[in-house]
């Protein structure tokens, strides 16, 4: 036992001065602004230096790995790490790979990337996330259950393979809505749970749609309804052959299933699919679909 945790002691180290040294390859606004995303501005003028900045930055981010994902860490810093301390990198390689390599270098547990594909059986249950997302509703921090919940939903989104419909309670309903400059489409699917799978699916495949959430602070969030549903608010870019075509704005409801082992499941959905340039990375407060949710409470 003594051994075992001495490894995953070690093993934290190293990643930690790696990242430290990541970190530091970053100029000091784009670190001060990368701490006042992490703490949420709680530290507004109280980090005074990059050394400030970067320990802010480790401290209050959720694990290590998420640090690396951030935006403001790039492909080329982590590629330049890993060359100059012999991490072995197969070309071509996306920044998810180096992530994934650097983590695997340094002997770091990881969780799924948001934006991997693939990676994810399709088979797997929102059940087997992070503890904080198996908390009952009344005690949970229903943001830590959005991020989770969103970094899931869209990795199988993205994914090859349909969600399966098992994820969806029998009574689940979608609403998908889709907009361009010179059309507007609607659906209602309420039939089956195996109907919604396919829709969603085909959709992303007939438009080859990738989707890109926006997990910084005003891209992902969970409310409580009235009724005692969690409120998933979601909202990121939409991208098809390597350029970005759009954006989409999504709301869920979720509830435990206990005939299913307890597990959360997919009540309704509403989806925006939007055709459109885009000059800013899209927020929850932007649309009407998610900005009259963020007044519900959080707790």
């Amino acid at each position: 036992m003594f051994l075992r945790f001495l490894h995953k002691m070690n093993s934290n180290t190293r990643a930690e001065q790696g990242i430290r040294e990541i970190l530091s390859k970053l100029d000091q606004s784009e670190l001060l602004s990368l701490a006042a995303t992490v703490t949420q501005g709680l530290l507004k003028n109280k980090l005074e230096s990059n050394a400030d900045a970067i320990e802010a930055i480790l401290k209050y981010s959720p694990d290590l790995q998420s640090i690396l994902r951030r935006r403001i860490v790039t492909r080329e810093i982590l590629f330049a790490y890993a060359h100059k301390y012999g991490a072995p990198v197969i070309l071509p390689a996306t920044k998810n790979d180096l992530v994934d390599t650097l983590c695997q270098f340094w002997d770091l547990k990881t969780f799924p990337s948001p934006t991997d594909v693939g990676t994810i059986d399709n088979t797997t249950s929102i059940q087997q996330l992070p503890q904080q997302f198996q908390q009952e509703a009344s005690s949970l921090d229903v943001t830590v259950l959005a991020i989770k919940f969103c970094e899931w939903f869209y990795t199988m989104m993205n994914s090859d393979k349909p969600i399966g419909a098992e994820h969806f309670w029998e009574d689940a309903k979608l609403r998908l809505n889709l907009f361009s400059a010179t059309n507007e489409i609607y659906q209602v699917v309420d039939e089956s749970t195996e109907e919604i799978s396919r829709v969603l699916f085909k959709t992303k495949c007939e438009h080859y749609l990738y989707f890109n959430p926006n997990f910084l602070n005003d891209g992902i969030g969970g409310r409580i309804d009235p009724h005692g549903l969690v409120v998933v608010l979601a909202c990121g870019t939409l991208h098809a052959n390597n350029a970005c075509v759009g954006v989409f704005e999504q709301v869920f409801m979720l509830a435990r299933d206990p005939f299913s082992d307890n597990n959360w499941k997919i009540k309704n959905t509403e989806l925006n699919l939007r055709n459109k340039e885009v000059r800013n990375p899209p927020s929850l407060c932007d649309n009407s679909l998610t900005s009259n949710l963020l007044a519900l409470p959080k707790s």
